[in-house]
């Protein structure tokens, strides 16, 4: 029995406690001691500990936590990578979001953590690792109209199901956002994109259940602010923090974006798996389309990131429009047949495709388009073709041609 004892004991790691509270320390070394070893340091900016930490804990609790947390700068620079996790004893907003900027790892609230504090340390160290990396795609196009959101979410919904509702729908297509119509939230009150960013340090996974808006199919839903003020917030450094977050707990992050490319779409578009390029088949459409490629290609995002769906195609198609896109080498991944009807329907009811027309070939083709988005269907990275490969019909240049950037003179 000493024997397995000891083996065990010396399988532990070593974790650095740093805080004032002898009775917060040895509730917490107890709580520890089947993988860590917990010793107390006064630790400085100057020197490393003596041993090397594979965790480092710092109170905050009580008066003392904002100098707690302004340690934390020093700790890191002795320590490393080594996780760094908070004890806290309330969430304190202005505390929680100082830490986060700081690098720690997780938050342990006691004395209610203290339980589960190797779970929760596990956990957090799973999410930073990327175990828990959900893929980000972005439905986006330059021309407004083309249907965009009532694409993505349909599709949204449809990896919900795939996945077992770990799927979520970001709408950040402002001011207003229209796929709220289609998700029909209503009935309490849930979190906006606004209220996820002012609550970014204090979500867990209750409150990633309960606060966020669920369909019916189990697709998430973070949408914008009815505030229109509160839309400030809604910046491209924030945006890539609620993705952050986001991802590690769903294994898609599903977009809709806004018809221009602002700072905050860039940061969609920067961290996007998939980039769904909504076109319909008109020549102002395939004008944005190739204005968009052209943008992607500058921007170094791979070919096979991109992957461009027309809708409202018709039966018969369009002699013009496919001249024009084997003319541009732009293939099309997924086509969607007119059928204004369904859509219009569907959304008059307030519901998706899976519930109001499950055999529908518009339902079908939604599917399809979800399949594109599987692991197995990725294809290696490989460069957009240069704009100088392409060639264009004569007769469609004046719509096509690139402009070059207008130039200003010294001294005016």
């Amino acid at each position: 029995m000493t024997s397995a004892v000891n083996t065990l004991t010396g399988s532990r790691k070593n974790a650095l406690y740093i805080g004032a509270s002898g009775d917060i320390f040895t509730k917490t070394a107890k709580a520890l001691t089947l993988l860590y070893d917990l010793n107390r340091e006064d630790i400085r900016a100057s020197h490393r500990p003596p041993v090397s930490p594979d965790l480092v804990l710092i109170e905050a609790v009580g008066v003392d936590a904002h100098d707690a947390v302004e340690l934390i700068p020093a700790v890191r620079d002795s320590v490393g990578n080594c996780p760094i996790f908070l004890i806290i004893d309330r969430r304190d907003g202005d505390i929680l979001f100082a830490a986060a900027k700081h690098g720690v790892q997780g938050f342990i609230e006691i004395p209610g953590d203290l339980a589960d504090i190797l779970s929760i340390i596990h956990k957090e160290e799973q999410r930073g690792k990327g175990v828990f990396s959900g893929r980000i795609v972005s439905f986006f196009s330059l021309k407004g109209g083309v249907g965009t959101t009532t694409v993505a979410v349909n599709v949204a919904e449809q990896l919900a199901i795939h996945t077992g509702g770990s799927a979520i729908l970001l709408d950040i297509n402002m001011p207003l956002g229209d796929s709220a119509l289609y998700i029909n939230p209503e009935g309490r009150e849930y979190y906006s994109i606004n209220d996820f960013i002012l609550n970014i340090n204090r979500l867990d996974d209750d409150l990633m259940k309960n606060a966020i808006a669920c369909h019916s199919s189990g697709l998430r839903y973070l949408g914008l602010p009815t505030n229109l003020e509160e839309l400030e917030s809604i910046t491209d450094v924030n945006i890539k923090m609620v993705l952050t977050v986001l991802r590690r707990y769903y294994n898609y992050v599903i977009i809709d974006c806004p018809s221009d490319l602002n700072p905050v779409t860039l940061a969609c578009l920067d961290d996007s798996a998939a980039i769904m390029l909504v076109a319909e088949p008109s020549l102002s459409s395939m004008r944005a389309v190739r204005v968009a490629f052209d943008t992607c290609r500058q921007l170094g995002y791979p070919a096979q990131r991109l992957k461009l769906i027309m809708n409202r195609t018709l039966p018969q198609g369009d002699e013009i429009i496919d001249e024009l896109l084997e003319a541009l080498q732009i293939p099309v991944d997924a086509n969607i047949e007119n059928n204004y009807l369904t859509f219009v329907s569907a959304l008059h009811k307030g519901c998706l495709l899976q519930e109001f027309a499950p055999k529908s070939r518009a339902n079908q083709q939604m599917k399809d388009i979800a399949t594109l988005l599987l692991p197995d269907e990725l294809e290696e990275d490989k460069p957009l073709l240069s704009a100088n490969s392409r060639k264009k019909p004569a007769w469609l240049s004046f719509l096509f041609k690139s402009r070059p950037a207008a130039r200003i003179e010294a001294g005016t």
